[in-house]
């Protein structure tokens, strides 16, 4: 499979991304940060995750890297536009549905406050979170599957 330099990019960022999201969300679980932001553990576990995303984007652009650089053209522009659309649609259906649930179990409106999950405030910090994860990989997905099979 031939890949073009911007497509090296994109798999790049997807992979570097899901990789710390998963290494994030494993050791903050394993440290019990997910439901107590107030953690010393996880201030360790961010900082472990900056590295690791800034060291694995390094070593992998220059495992694959190609000698010249294009600039963008009309298609490049289409395809990023549309990426960027999808990812923002999919940021808002996520927010969304986390405003309707803080709603529900706070009791506003014609809803009643029996809920069976309520959110904390480091529960709503880490759905925000996977809400901007999910939007990058949507972007980054949509980018690929365009540059692959035509945009």
């Amino acid at each position: 499979m031939d890949l073009s330099n911007r497509e090296k990019e994109i798999w790049i960022e997807l992979v570097v991304s899901m990789a710390v999201a998963i290494y994030y969300f494993t050791n903050a679980y394993n440290a019990g940060a997910l439901f107590n932001i107030v953690n010393a553990e996880l201030g360790k576990v961010v900082v472990n995750a900056i590295i690791l995303s800034i060291t694995s984007t390094i070593v992998l652009s220059i495992v694959f890297k190609q000698k010249s650089t294009e600039a963008k053209d009309e298609r490049d522009i289409a395809i990023e536009s549309k990426a960027n659309s999808y990812s923002y649609y999919g940021l808002c259906v996520f927010i969304t549905i986390i405003i309707g649930h803080i709603m529900i179990s706070e009791g506003i409106g014609y809803f009643d406050n029996e809920t069976p999950v309520s959110l904390d405030s480091s529960a709503i910090m880490h759905l925000l979170l996977v809400s901007m994860i999910v939007a990058g990989a949507i972007k980054s997905v949509t980018q690929i599957i365009h540059y692959r099979y035509g945009g």
